[in-house]
């Protein structure tokens, strides 16, 4: 009854920010149960505690955030800007380092402080054999998914200038440039 329970709590906690949830689920329980298994020894509770109700605020407030510009829009993928319909954008989990090619990046969140999360950018080193990981600071939150907050990243990036990003669907992971992400699709014209 209580794994069933915690089961509800952390599907519950997913569904609201990577709609439409069947379309994601397969990509983002499989982050989930990578996550417990490497960082919290199978303890789903603690997952939950610790990370996932966490990241849950912190992607609320970057959805807020991202979606104020467009108030009046209907955007076409609802779970923009953290998926694509089933494409994740932010993940829960480590991409393989392997995937990654010079120019390539991806969003993850991570466990901070006790009961915190935050976003960071994870890219080649400039040695090329390393991921490089980049927190992204509260200040920035609000420009996170705009060309201007990859072009403010790259201005401090002494590699390859960072373009495109890598999602993730239950088929593996793709590549797509960051203008195709940080340039939200909608519905139709605005309402008026």
């Amino acid at each position: 009854q209580d794994a069933r329970s915690l089961d509800a709590a952390v599907q519950s906690a997913l569904q609201a920010l990577y709609p439409p949830f069947e379309a994601t689920a397969p990509t983002v329980l499989g982050q989930v149960f990578r996550l417990l298994e490497t960082s919290y020894q199978g303890d789903g509770l603690c997952c939950l505690l610790q990370f996932l109700i966490p990241a849950k605020r912190l992607f609320e407030r970057l959805r807020q955030a991202a979606c104020a510009p467009y108030f009046n829009h209907i955007f076409l993928h609802e779970g923009w800007p953290l998926c694509l319909h089933e494409k994740v954008v932010v993940h829960l989990a480590p991409l393989n380092p392997l995937l990654l090619r010079p120019g390539d990046f991806y969003l993850q969140a991570e466990p901070c402080e006790e009961h915190s999360a935050r976003v960071t950018v994870k890219h080649l080193s400039l040695d090329l054999r390393s991921v490089e990981e980049t927190p992204v600071p509260e200040a920035a939150h609000a420009l996170l998914f705009t060309e201007a907050w990859l072009e403010e990243v790259n201005s401090s990036w002494a590699g390859d200038p960072l373009h495109t990003c890598l999602v993730a669907t239950e088929n593996g992971v793709t590549p797509l440039p960051w203008s195709r992400i940080a340039t939200p699709e909608f519905v139709n014209k605005p309402r008026v």
